[in-house]
This record gives C-alpha cells, sequence and structure tokens, in this order.
C-alpha cells in the first residue's frame, strides 16, 4: 500500500551489455570485446569493492525493476524517478555522435525495461548536450514518444559552463515541453576533489560543489530570467550550499556591482527551482528557515548508498525530525516533487 511519497531521485543500475543491444547497428559493440564500457568512468575511484568505502547491498548491480518494486512496497513510495549510475558521467563524452547514439540506446532502453514495466517508475533522459540540435531533438522524443518526465543534465564534464547561450535552446525547449531538468551531482574530475586519497572526501565536496556552481550561472548569466516557466532541480548535493550562494552572491551585489534581476534568495522561493534533500543533514532545517519549504524534495539514492536492508532510513529520518513542521515533512515527502515533475 503506498504512503502518498515520491522518491525524486531513484537510480538504475545500467546492464551494459543490454543497452549496447539498443544501440545502432555502427556503433553496437559486435562480441569481440569481452568487456563494455560504454562511458568514461566517473573517477578512479567511484564505486570501490572494498568494505571499508561500499557497505554490503550498496551499488547492487542485481537491482533491476523485480527489486525495486519490492523497494516501492516496503516503502510505500508511490512512485520514483529513475536516473542513471554510470550515466552520472555522461558529460565527459568528447565525441557529439557517440553521445547521441548513446542517449537514443539509454533511453531507449530505459523505456522499455523500466517504464513498461510500471506506471510507478518514471524516467528522467539523457540528451547530448555535445550537439544542442540533437540534445533538443532528443528531449522532445522522450517526453513525447516515451514518455518520461524530463531530462537529466550533468554536474561536470562539459567544456562549457552548462549556462552558455550555446545551451539556451534546450532551456527554451523544455520550458514549451513544460518538463522537468535536473542538474545530477556524481562527476568529479577537473574539481580538485578526484585527488584526494581518501574517496568519501571527494564524494563529501564533489557532490555539493558542482550544483553550487550551476546555480549560481543559472542566476547571474539570466537564464531563469530569460526562462521564465523553467524548472531546475539539483540533485544529490544536500542543502548546505543554498545559504552560501545566496550570502556571497548578496554580498556581491553590495559591494561589487554584481547585477541580478532578483534578490539571490527569489530565485530559490521562486517556485522553479528544487534541491533534493538528505534526510539527516542539520542543514535542512536552516535551508528551510532561509527559503521556506517549497524546494526541498525527499531522494532515496536506491540502490546507491540506500539498501533494501536500510531502505526506510531516509524516510524515517524525515519523518521523526522535531526541528521541521509537520506539514513541512509531507511536502517534502511527496507533494514537492509532484509539482517539480508534474505527476
Amino acid at each position: 500500500m503506498t504512503k502518498g511519497y515520491v522518491d525524486s531521485d531513484g537510480h538504475i543500475m545500467e546492464n551494459e551489455r543490454e543497452l549496447n543491444e539498443f544501440l545502432e547497428d555502427r556503433y553496437r559493440n559486435s562480441g569481440y570485446h569481452s568487456f563494455l564500457q560504454l562511458l568514461p568512468t566517473l573517477d578512479g575511484f567511484h564505486t570501490p569493492k572494498t568494505s571499508d568505502v561500499v557497505r554490503k547491498g550498496q551499488f547492487d548491480r542485481s537491482v533491476g525493476p523485480e527489486r525495486w518494486m519490492e523497494f516501492l512496497e516496503k516503502t510505500g513510495i508511490e512512485y520514483t524517478i529513475l536516473y542513471p549510475t554510470t550515466g552520472l558521467s555522461y558529460g565527459q563524452v568528447v565525441f557529439p555522435d557517440w553521445a547521441q547514439a548513446y542517449a537514443r540506446a539509454y533511453n531507449n532502453w530505459l523505456h522499455e525495461k523500466y517504464l513498461k514495466r510500471s506506471p510507478r517508475f518514471k524516467g528522467m533522459a539523457l540528451i547530448p548536450m555535445q550537439d544542442v540540435s540533437g540534445a533538443v531533438a532528443e528531449m522532445r522524443r522522450a517526453v513525447k514518444e516515451l514518455g518520461m518526465v524530463g531530462a537529466m543534465i550533468p554536474s561536470n564534464g562539459l567544456k562549457r559552463h552548462i549556462t552558455a547561450k550555446e545551451f539556451w535552446p534546450i532551456y527554451q525547449e523544455a520550458e514549451k515541453l513544460d518538463c522537468a531538468l535536473a542538474i545530477h551531482g556524481g562527476s568529479y574530475s577537473d574539481l580538485g576533489f578526484n585527488t584526494f586519497t581518501v574517496f568519501p572526501a571527494t564524494r563529501a565536496l564533489g557532490m555539493p560543489f558542482p550544483l553550487m556552481i550551476a546555480m549560481t550561472g543559472m542566476i547571474v548569466d539570466g537564464v531563469f530570467d530569460a526562462f521564465p516557466n523553467l524548472r531546475v532541480a539539483f540533485l544529490e548535493g544536500g542543502t548546505s550550499w543554498i545559504p552560501l550562494v545566496i550570502d556571497r552572491l548578496e554580498r556581491e551585489r553590495e559591494y561589487a556591482g554584481l547585477h541580478t534581476q532578483k534578490a539571490p534568495v527569489d530565485y530559490f522561493t521562486s517556485g522553479r527551482v528544487f534541491v533534493g534533500c538528505e534526510g539527516n543533514e542539520k542543514a535542512l532545517s536552516y535551508s528551510i528557515e532561509r527559503v521556506g519549504p517549497q524546494p526541498f524534495m525527499f531522494a532515496s539514492d536506491f540502490p546507491h548508498e540506500i539498501t533494501m536492508d536500510n531502505c526506510m532510513e531516509e524516510i524515517n529520518e524525515i519523518r521523526e525530525r522535531e526541528d521541521i513542521k509537520e506539514e513541512h515533512k509531507m511536502a517534502i515527502l511527496g507533494d514537492n516533487a509532484r509539482r517539480f515533475y508534474k505527476i
């Protein structure tokens, strides 16, 4: 029985051999390679197998649609929105034709394997931002033909900042389609954090900082002003970066003449910016105090950091908090994600 919860950020574990079968003939591996790696690695040690980094049940490659349905039943989650795992490195693809071919294969595979399995699965498409016209066309196809609720933008890896004018047709099309765009953390190259010798430290900083960079760019480069109905989420970096962005940009407006059409805080309270939150982060209640409860969405992160054995952990961490109002908890656990993804 569902409890009306919406998981704003779940993950699939890609099956490279299955994906290979969805590729166009000229890109399909003919079988002479014993190992398939279709995308660049996220970093040198993103998912090591050492027990001191990954607990039993995390990043379980056996998780597919059936295990996902079991997870939904155990937690009472009504809908989950599915994001990739290896596909988080998609921004590092250099060859535009390959980016297009992979996006089409991934989206078709996700539709066939998950979205057809149950309406409780909602898909976020990959779009080849390496070729803007191709990205526009693929987003349109994914939403209109495959029934996806939006598209993912990699938080890191692209050669130009995601708010560069060359990418604006993507935002224009998302606004026209009335679909969601989500910037998802997970790729740490060239940020300095991937040079740490301890992986958890890399992840700790490598998740939120690209989101800060992306949000700052969208404010100062005028993306939200140019596309007033655009909805964008910032996922898997927590919420503690929000006050930092607001305070630093306000300081620049006051002392250095930074021009933005609105106060930085107003972009967060506009109803068009959404942020995935983690139930145990102390900063969540302060972020609610700064910008209100409407941006924040529960995210399971199953089957990455959350396992089947501790599947209720993130939900209970929100439900049991005493520093968040009850009506705000319900918004975080479901209502805000419904608004963002138009479910």
